[in-house]
This record gives C-alpha cells, sequence and structure tokens, in this order.
C-alpha cells in the first residue's frame, strides 16, 4: 500500500479556465482522483485513497520549462526526504516539458528514491517498468511544442514592434497604455509628462539624480503607480530611455543573453515624444546617479581589509580615512590614506635601493622622492598601482605588503 500520496497539477496561465481542453487544474485534480479508482481495481499495488493521505501540489501560471515552480520544488523537496512515496500527474508535460529533465527523473531520481511515478494520460507506471521509445518521443515532442511556440510568439511580437505596436507589459512613466482592436498604442500622460520634462530639464541645467530626485521628494511630486518616492536610481533610468525622445529600443536580450549595441532594433517616429532630442542628449551628459563624490581614493581597488577581506573605501565623513563597512555595524576606520601612502612609499623606496628597478615607473619614483613625497594624484596612482599588488590593513596600523613584481 503506498500512502504518501502526491498529486501535481499545473498550467501555463494563471487562471485560465479551458476545462474543454482538460488542462484545467479542477479537471486535472477529477483525472488524478479517479486514476486512483481505476489502479486500485487493476493493480496489486494499492494506492490510498485517504484525502488525508493526499497532498496536492499546484503551480497556476508556470511554464513547463522552468525549473523555478514553489510548487514543483516543494513537492521534490519531501519526496527525496521520504514523505512522499507516490507522484500522479495527468501527463508528462505537466511535470516537465524538459526532455533532458523528464528523464533523469524517470531513469535515476525516483527509482533511487524507491518513488512511484504515473502519468496517467501516458499510460506510464513506474512500477511496471513500461517506459518504452514512445515516452522518450512524448518528452522529445514536450519539449519541441514549448520551442515552437516560443519561436511563434517571438516572431509575432517582432513583428508587431516592426509595425509600431507597443507589446510590453508595462509603460514607461509618463505614457499610458492606449487597447486598441489589433494592435496597443501609447498615448501621453499629460499629469507623468510634465514631471518628465521637468527632469531632463533639471539634468540638463547641471543637476545630478540625487538633487534632483530630492527636490521631486520635497514638491511631492508623484512617483509612479508602483513607487512611493523617487531616487536616484528611478531618475537616472527616466534620463538614460530613449523612449522619451520617440526611440523605440528592444531586442537587447536573446536566449537571456544581453546582446551588443549593434545588435539591437529601433524604431523612431512611432509614438509621442515628450522631451527633444537636443534636451535629451544635453540631460545624459555628465549625469550621475548621486551627489558628486570626488576623485576616488589612491588606494582604490588594492587595499583590503585583513579581517573580512572585503574592499576598503574612503569614509563618508571623514573621506582622508580608509574604512571598512563589513567588520562591524557602521564605517570602521583604519587608517589614514596619507598615512598609508607614506608607508608605501618608504616600502618602495626601501626595496628600490636594495633592488634596481628596471621598470619605466623609475622615473616616476625618482621624481616623487626628489620631491619629498609632493605629487600629482596622477603620479600616486601610478606608483601604487604598477608597484603594489595588494595591501591589507588589520588594527593598528597592522599592514602587509604584496608587490606586484618578485624581489
Amino acid at each position: 500500500m503506498y500512502n504518501k500520496i502526491a498529486f501535481y497539477a499545473r498550467i501555463s496561465k494563471a487562471g485560465q479556465q479551458n476545462s474543454h481542453a482538460g488542462n484545467s487544474i479542477k479537471n486535472q485534480a477529477s483525472i488524478l482522483y479517479n486514476a486512483v479508482s481505476v489502479l486500485n481495481s487493476a493493480s496489486k499495488d494499492k494506492i490510498s485513497k485517504e484525502n488525508s493521505s493526499i497532498q496536492f501540489f499546484i503551480d497556476d501560471g508556470y511554464s513547463g520549462r522552468s525549473t523555478r515552480r514553489p510548487a514543483f520544488r516543494k513537492m521534490l523537496a519531501k519526496a527525496v526526504l521520504g514523505e512522499i512515496d507516490t507522484i500522479l500527474v495527468k501527463d508528462f508535460s505537466r511535470f516537465s516539458r524538459e526532455h533532458i529533465l523528464m528523464s533523469e527523473f524517470l531513469e535515476q531520481v525516483f527509482p533511487e528514491k524507491g518513488i512511484r511515478f504515473i502519468s496517467v494520460a501516458d499510460c506510464y507506471d513506474s512500477t511496471k517498468n513500461n517506459t518504452s521509445l514512445l515516452t522518450s518521443f512524448k518528452s522529445l515532442f514536450n519539449e519541441y511544442y514549448c520551442n515552437d511556440i516560443s519561436h511563434k510568439v517571438k516572431s509575432v511580437l517582432s513583428a508587431k514592434k516592426e509595425a509600431g505596436c507597443y507589446c510590453m507589459a508595462n509603460v514607461p512613466f509618463g505614457y499610458n497604455k492606449i487597447p486598441c482592436t489589433d494592435s496597443s498604442i501609447i498615448g501621453i500622460n499629460s499629469d507623468e509628462a510634465r514631471i518628465v520634462h521637468k527632469i531632463f530639464t533639471l539634468a540638463a541645467d547641471g543637476l545630478n539624480c540625487r538633487e534632483i530626485s530630492d527636490i521631486l521628494n520635497t514638491g511631492n511630486f508623484f512617483a509612479g503607480r508602483k513607487c512611493s518616492e523617487w531616487n536616484s536610481s528611478y531618475i537616472w533610468s527616466i534620463i538614460n530611455n530613449p523612449f522619451y525622445a520617440g526611440i523605440h529600443v528592444w531586442h537587447k536580450y536573446e536566449s537571456g543573453i544581453r546582446l551588443p549595441k549593434e545588435y539591437w532594433k529601433t524604431s523612431t517616429g512611432k509614438h509621442s515624444a515628450i522631451v527633444s532630442t537636443e534636451l535629451y542628449n544635453k540631460a545624459r551628459q555628465g549625469t550621475s546617479k548621486s551627489s558628486p563624490k570626488g576623485r576616488r581614493h589612491i588606494f582604490h581597488g588594492i587595499t583590503k581589509c585583513k579581517t573580512c577581506h572585503k574592499a576598503l573605501c574612503a569614509g563618508r565623513r571623514k573621506k582622508e580615512f580608509l574604512c571598512c563597512n563589513h567588520c562591524q555595524p557602521g564605517e570602521l576606520k583604519k587608517i589614514q590614506a596619507d598615512t598609508l601612502f607614506k608607508i608605501c612609499l618608504d616600502k618602495i623606496n626601501s626595496e628600490f635601493l636594495k633592488h634596481p628597478c628596471p621598470f619605466k615607473e623609475k622615473n616616476v619614483l625618482t621624481r616623487m622622492l626628489a620631491g619629498d613625497g609632493q605629487c600629482s594624484l596622477h603620479d600616486k596612482e601610478l606608483l601604487l598601482n604598477n608597484f603594489i599588488q595588494k595591501v591589507e590593513i588589520g588594527s593598528r596600523h597592522d599592514i602587509d605588503i604584496f608587490w606586484k613584481f618578485h624581489l
């Protein structure tokens, strides 16, 4: 008697009610319950019909190509832990549309765990060892069907975009999606468009994203349907979106991989622009996400904390200090950048005197030593980046220097 039963049902579109096709959650459940009665009457390996012993796992609105299905993962976890000994599905495609994944579970995972797998519509029962060539062809066909549908959908969407239709689920801030009989067109939301134009105007005047967001939040400007307030990243995404200048860009990704810009597709004049091309280009020039932080410290990229081995950064309030933001809540001050540079300069000087330097940076070092360390930031960075590979800083100026060359 199999007492740990799991029913699994899946449907691709959430809330779909195509009962005539037998793929709705309700119909799948009915098929699985009826299958239990038929199997018990025809087989010696009985399945418990008590509802208390049956666990029902449902994924409503998930593709069979994806393994990121919450109910699917939960069911497999319980199966591995021994809480499930029988799994019933309507057909193979409900479990998965991946041929390799389906074969792996049928031939390796389920037999090793002693789990009985039953596919009602495919007349498959793992206890009968009725795996045949037809089973493999069915899983291959399920995967082919999914790939074919995906290709057709992408082709239709691409053709619609070429024709000027907006086929994305969400529209940018400042626009409204107006449904039509055979396509979707984009219209300007006048209230939001005024805010977008204000953002581009402020950016063109030289304000950075953080300053613009503070102005909008202080003035209680509407931040959109999905955001409660403005932030620098949100402002940056608006300023760098060519859609507001009347340019629609798509085909940035293919099979989950971001394509180079020369493969992107664009169209102009298919929707109304909120800002002119001149204002768009002017706003983008020199716009940063946050307030200007000045030049990065000269040890950027080569200083690490000895405790957590994370990179050190300049202090928020005291920029002259190198701090660790990971060892404790808040900043942990390690050392002043000027003090560390003097230590490194002395070390480089001593190693240079012991071992004549064959590098082109010898002139930089000589000039720096002659000027008592008074040189430009560029020279300091050049010296550090070419002589030092890493500097680890512990507590109380406990410093280890790793050279870029073998002494």
